[in-house]
């Protein structure tokens, strides 16, 4: 289901008919994403596991716990992107965290700032969050250079963070306030 378009992307919803296409998208990134992840076994690929993500994913999505998105260049089907908005608190925090990832190929061409920036909007307006959190690895100069583009700021340093490649590993914590809608 198609959520809203960019300029050069489109955006869906994450749902079980993508996924063929995250699959092939998760495979020939696999290599270029796992510095940045928690260790992947071969069964995390599969597209009997994908599937099962999706579906739960989706269940999260119904319950407003998370928002799970995939984009592709405009008049392609292949996905080129993710970006998940999860753990939604509501309430005095009304808050999220934000993770993305970006095909290895499409790098270095504004993309993943043209894609995040619609998505932060659309989640601001859609659910009122007053702050969007998120942490990357100290070395990781890409995400912390989008991240900076789009108006986050570095609020801490978290040593021994999350366990990242299997090894436990330091993380940047950044947020976003957002005004608050009226």
């Amino acid at each position: 289901m198609k959520l809203f378009s960019t300029e050069r992307t489109n955006v869906y919803l994450l749902t079980p008919d993508l996924a063929d296409s995250l699959q092939l998208f998760l495979l020939e990134n696999r290599s270029h994403f796992a510095p940045y992840e928690p260790l992947r076994h071969e069964d995390y690929f599969t597209l009997n596991s994908i599937t099962q993500r999706i579906e739960s994913a989706l269940n999260d999505y119904e319950a407003r716990k998370c928002l799970q998105m995939v984009f592709t260049l405009k008049g392609e089907n292949n996905i080129i992107g993710s970006i998940n908005f999860t753990n939604f608190i509501f309430g005095v925090f009304q808050a999220c965290y934000l993770g993305f990832s970006l095909d290895r190929a499409s790098q270095g061409k504004g993309l993943m700032h043209e894609a995040l920036s619609k998505s932060i909007d659309y989640v601001h307006k859609t659910y009122g969050f007053h702050r969007i959190m998120a942490n990357h690895l100290p070395d990781n100069a890409r995400s912390s250079k989008t991240l900076g583009t789009l108006g986050f700021v570095k609020e801490g340093y978290a040593h021994s963070y999350l366990k990242i490649n299997g090894v436990w590993q330091d993380h940047v914590l950044n947020s976003l306030v957002l005004p608050e809608e009226a």
